[in-house]
């Protein structure tokens, strides 16, 4: 049996997911869980920092199904960057609205600097992880790990910020996006990794 804020954080992950994490109250959340917002408030003493735990459930859940992805590798850096990104695209997608919701001003004033920092070096480290494995395999050609990973999570990041900007402003969700940011981000992969595969097995 889940804890108390485990609940709490799935009830908040269903609303936020459908109606964004501006238009969800507290008091919303704790209806639906059947407890009083005293005691909602007891776990959770506002909205934002509901937030940041709902957030750091997604980025765990994402990165436990990338990590596995990583570990998997057998030899084509190509195909396992492909399954990450349609990995990753299949979350977009079904937390789209939380997607837009997380360029917004009002988010951005909240306190998860820290937690999206963390967020990015992890994806960093994991990418490394990657390219590393690829290139002991001597399929890989990179002398330069650390900043490769670093371009790339930023490259992917940006990607989908650029195919989902009108989203952002004007609140409107549109998921056909997903598709526009994992071609994106393939091609990009594909321009920047070509040239760099020594063995194509």
């Amino acid at each position: 049996m889940e804890n108390r804020k485990d609940q709490i954080i799935d009830a908040a992950l269903k609303r936020f997911s459908h109606f964004g994490f501006h238009k969800t109250t507290m008091n919303e959340i704790a209806d639906d869980l059947r407890i009083t917002k005293a005691n909602l408030y007891y776990y959770y003493p506002d909205k934002s920092t509901l937030i940041v735990d709902v957030l750091i459930k997604l980025a765990n859940d994402v990165y436990a199904g990338e990590k596995e992805i990583v570990e998997n590798y057998s030899g084509d850096l190509m195909k396992t960057m492909y399954e990450i990104l349609e990995y990753r695209s299949e979350y977009t997608r079904k937390y789209y609205v939380l997607h837009i919701c997380e360029n917004l001003d009002w988010i951005k004033g909240l306190d998860i600097n820290e937690v999206m920092q963390d967020f990015y070096k992890r994806d960093v480290s994991l990418m490394k992880v990657l390219y590393q494995k690829s290139v002991d395999r001597g399929e890989l050609m990179m002398d330069d790990i650390e900043s490769c990973a670093c371009t790339i999570v930023e490259i992917q990041k940006g990607l989908g910020i650029i195919h989902t900007i009108s989203d952002v402003i004007t609140g409107i969700p549109n998921e056909s996006n997903v598709d526009m940011i994992l071609e994106s981000q393939k091609r990009a992969l594909k321009l920047i990794f070509e040239a760099r595969i020594a063995s194509n097995k």
